[in-house]
């Protein structure tokens, strides 16, 4: 068993008044995404969509004729907004009747396989500019940071997730330590594993992918998950009750099963 070495210092959320970054976690990106985005609208002023046009071109058949006829009738109907056009792949436009129109069918264009290419990166902005909620569809990667999104826009968000397999989860790291032979961090909803010397790094388990969880000698976890048994010394008994806790709560929240 490994020695520690760096104490026991977890580093805990910060509860202040800086901005939280919050992440998509899904079973389905592309069921979640136009009720999500819902979620935000009423507190949006603009969107921004970064499109590539160059997927709709014959040469693209391989995605079906129904997904590019739908990137072409969304492209249609934000182009009719005559939006501002800061350089060629990029429109931006109001948030009114019209503009949700052309938003939502953005959103349902970035559902089929190549509106996910042509709907490159899309975000709701509110009367600043500041970015409230982004995706980029190709990534299946959607985020929000809150100031500027309302906490009661994440709060809503996370109650719709409530009755699916998903999770609008906080970034954050929920706790550093070190081994003789390794540096770890529970971030977000995965545990991440170093050199001791931070160079190089992988996602050593995810909580959302594991399938039960022991605690094993007090001060080591033991996850069974698809990719198979992996072992997380915690080093001291204390973290490892903080680290199964936190993993659990996660699962609760993202399907509703428990570790």
């Amino acid at each position: 068993m490994p020695e520690k070495r760096g104490g026991d210092a977890g580093e805990r959320p910060d509860d202040g008044d800086e901005p939280r970054h919050y992440l998509l976690d899904s079973d389905d990106y592309r069921r979640d995404l136009l009720p999500v985005f819902s979620e935000a609208v009423p507190v949006a002023h603009a969107v921004r969509a970064e499109l590539d046009e160059s997927c709709l071109d014959g040469e693209h058949g391989a995605f079906g004729e129904d997904g590019i006829e739908r990137c072409a009738d969304a492209l249609a109907t934000v182009d009719a907004l005559d939006p501002e056009r800061p350089d060629d792949g990029t429109r931006v436009f109001s948030l009114d009747r019209d503009g949700e129109d052309a938003l939502f069918a953005l959103l349902d264009a970035a559902t089929a396989m190549v509106g996910e290419n042509f709907v490159f990166r899309l975000a709701l902005l509110d009367e600043r500019g500041d970015e409230l909620l982004v995706t980029i569809p190709h990534e299946s990667m959607l985020w929000g940071e809150s100031p500027p999104l309302p906490e009661a826009a994440v709060a809503s968000i996370r109650d719709l997730l409530a009755d699916r397999v998903g999770l609008f989860a906080a970034s954050t790291v929920h706790e550093r330590w070190e081994t003789d032979d390794h540096a770890y961090r529970f971030e977000t909803t995965a545990i991440v594993q170093s050199t001791l010397d931070r160079k190089t790094s992988l996602t050593y388990c995810s909580a959302l992918s594991a399938r039960h969880l022991d605690v094993v000698d007090g001060t080591t976890l033991v996850f069974d998950t698809p990719m198979g048994e992996k072992v997380v010394p915690c080093v001291t008994r204390e973290r490892a009750e903080r680290v199964a806790n936190t993993v659990r709560s996660l699962r609760r929240r993202y399907d509703g099963t428990r570790l």
